[in-house]
């Protein structure tokens, strides 16, 4: 297995759209009188953009939040991208990799999301129509 890196990435410029997410009340960091964290914020973009199939590389990083932050949960939805991304189990015996997986849908996701016209609040509600959706299905 490889050396876990101690942190995870962000693009250098998606700072500034990171801090964008701390005007709408379901993304706002908790230092600025909400409720998330900077790994949250990162797992939101990242998961927002491997729904539609969409990552970028990263041209400058910069480093985001501690991997010791991530929590088995995050852990899970981290490698589960890694794993369908490259369709093998065996990416997860380099987690350079499985970071980088993530940092670039991450980076795709931040951007995608400063892009859309849909206030995230909407897109929230949007979400959980089409995950209760799946689950009547069930």
């Amino acid at each position: 297995m490889s050396e876990i890196p101690d942190r995870l990435n962000i693009d250098k410029k998606d700072r500034e759209l990171y801090n964008k997410l701390d005007l709408e009340e379901i993304t706002r960091f908790k230092d600025k009188g909400g409720t998330k964290t900077r790994k949250e914020q990162f797992i939101f973009a990242m998961a927002y953009a491997f729904n539609i199939g969409k990552k970028m590389p990263i041209d400058a990083f910069d480093g985001y939040f501690l991997e010791k932050d991530l929590h088995d949960d995050d852990r899970a939805l981290i490698y589960a991208v890694a794993v369908y991304d490259t369709k093998s189990v065996e990416v997860l015996a380099d987690m350079k990799a499985v970071f980088k997986i993530a940092e670039e849908y991450a980076h795709a996701g931040i951007i995608l999301l400063a892009n859309n016209k849909i206030p995230i609040g909407l897109y929230e509600i949007e979400l959980e129509k089409e995950l209760s959706g799946i689950f009547k299905k069930i």
